[in-house]
């Protein structure tokens, strides 16, 4: 599989270099706000992922920023200069992949791609030599003049990653690229976008999958109801749970002890059916201290490094609590 590569980015800035940032944005939608001033950057050859829970506003989001509806507040800046994402001239710079797939089930995978490159302003031999670019890109050359009405869920989404590129725009905004995708359909999506990586491109994608967050961009914001609660990347959303994860069974009698031990020490703790999971920072040098003083209640211990998911699910406690 193709690495992802190496971007370490922190905090967002302040939209210095940032290709496309949102500043302020809000969008009503009677009387309910779905976004509240979000402030967001995107730099250019980064794949920025915005994580949240369902209804936290990342679909209507992205719809902002492409144009498809316009903000109620804020404005979005493209390269430093406030832009109209509905304008025919930066819409033509991204490229956009829904959630739901679009195109013609009853036009071939072929059909489709010359379709929207005719659409584009692309004829003849220079629309022909794209969709075959395009058909090959995507690993449908060899079903290409079968009805994509046929196509499994994972092939139709790779042709509809590939019709987001037939005008090689910039900036590509993915909206929950494997929703209902099986693991062997998904591995194959992240191995295109992983490629849109190695080619340069800007990304700009939503997800719920933290598997897919984590292994995929290069950085990520959470968004919890239409507002901006945390971003850096995949490494740094872990470390403020910190970088391990202890599963310890016990005999009843011993729970209790073991809670509040947890508090004096400043660990995190919760129950996972029988077991409790104990997250936080130095937890290797705490551990002893909890080994020492439950060892005869001590059924059964099992270490290993906090996942995005981990980390992702206290910050949602936490805010929700």
């Amino acid at each position: 599989m193709v690495e992802r590569k190496d971007v370490t980015k922190g905090n967002v800035d302040e939209g210095n270099g940032a290709v496309i940032s949102a500043r302020g944005l809000g969008k009503e939608f009677n009387g309910i706000w779905a976004l509240k001033g979000v402030d967001l950057s995107l730099e250019r050859g980064e794949t920025l992922g915005v994580i949240g829970p369902n209804g936290a506003g990342k679909t209507t989001l992205i719809r902002v920023l492409t144009g498809q509806i316009s903000p109620s507040s804020g404005e979005i800046h493209c390269e430093g200069k406030v832009v109209d994402p509905a304008r025919l001239g930066f819409r033509m710079r991204i490229g956009l992949v829904p959630q739901e797939a679009s195109f013609y089930g009853r036009l071939t995978a072929r059909e489709n791609l010359a379709l929207l490159a005719r659409l584009y302003g692309l004829a003849g031999e220079e629309a022909a030599a794209r969709t075959d670019e395009l058909l090959q890109w995507s690993g449908l050359l060899e079903h290409s003049r079968r009805q994509v009405r046929f196509f499994s869920r994972g092939m139709q989404q790779r042709l509809s990653l590939a019709m987001g590129l037939v005008h090689r725009p910039e900036i590509v905004f993915l909206d929950e690229p494997t929703s209902g995708l099986d693991p062997e359909a998904r591995s194959a999506v992240w191995e295109l976008i992983l490629r849109l990586q190695e080619e340069g491109r800007t990304v700009f994608m939503t997800t719920h999958n933290m598997e897919e967050a984590d292994h995929i961009c290069t950085r990520l914001a959470i968004l919890v109801k239409g507002e901006i609660r945390e971003q850096g990347t995949p490494q740094r959303i872990k470390s403020l749970l910190g970088t391990d994860r202890v599963e310890l069974r016990l005999s009843e009698e011993r729970q209790g002890e073991l809670e509040e031990l947890c508090s004096s020490l400043g660990i995190y703790w919760k129950k996972e059916g029988e077991a409790y999971v104990l997250t936080g920072v130095d937890l290797p040098e705490k551990l002893p201290a909890i080994i020492s003083r439950l060892a005869v209640g001590l059924r059964d211990m099992h270490y290993r490094e906090v996942t995005l998911e981990d980390a992702f699910l206290r910050f949602m406690r936490e805010v929700e609590g």
